[in-house]
C-alpha cells in the first residue's frame, strides 16, 4: 500500500487547474484554488474496452475540515474535456492504493482515510466505490467494520 504522508501533488497546470474547477463548479463545488491531484490509470470497461480510463483523486486544501479536505473523484475515459465527477467526500492527506493493480469488479483501487476509518474512493474503473471496505489495515477500521458503525 502506499504508506507516504501525502501521496497527492499540487496541481500546477493551469489549464488541469481550471478545468478540474469548472467540473467541479458544475457540480455546485466551491473552490479555493489551492487543488492537489492523485492520478492513476485504471482498466477500461467491457462496454468501451479500448478507451483508457484515468482517475483522478482532487483535494482543494484552501477548505480544511479539521484534518480533512474535500476530496473529489474525477474520471477522464479517452478525451480529456470528457471527465467527470464520480464521488465527493472529505478526507486526510493519506491515500492508498492496492497493492496489486487488478481489473476486477468490487475492488478497491484507491482509498483515503477518514475519520479513524478509511473509505474507498474508487474501484478500478472508476466507479464511486464507499461501500466496498478501504485499502488500510488497523485496528481502528476493523473495530468500526465490526460494530457496524
Amino acid at each position: 500500500m502506499n504508506d507516504a504522508t501525502d501521496a497527492y501533488s499540487p496541481v500546477a497546470e493551469a489549464d488541469l487547474a481550471d478545468r478540474f474547477a469548472k467540473i467541479l463548479a458544475q457540480a455546485g463545488e466551491s473552490t479555493t484554488g489551492r487543488l492537489f491531484a492523485f492520478h492513476v490509470k485504471g482498466c477500461a470497461s467491457g462496454k468501451r474496452p479500448g478507451i483508457s480510463v484515468t482517475i483522478h483523486t482532487v483535494q482543494d486544501r484552501g477548505l480544511p475540515h479539521g484534518d480533512e479536505y474535500p476530496t473529489y473523484v474525477l474520471v477522464t475515459r479517452g478525451d480529456p474535456s470528457l471527465t467527470e465527477l464520480t464521488f465527493r467526500t472529505r478526507a486526510g492527506k493519506r491515500l492508498y492504493m492496492a497493492d496489486t493493480f487488478s481489473c476486477q469488479p468490487d475492488t478497491c483501487l484507491l482509498s483515503a482515510q477518514q475519520g479513524y476509518s478509511d473509505t474507498c474512493l474508487s474501484d478500478p474503473f472508476g466507479k464511486p466505490a464507499p461501500d466496498l471496505p478501504g485499502l488500510r489495515k488497523d485496528f481502528w477500521s476493523d473495530l468500526i467494520r465490526l460494530f457496524g458503525l
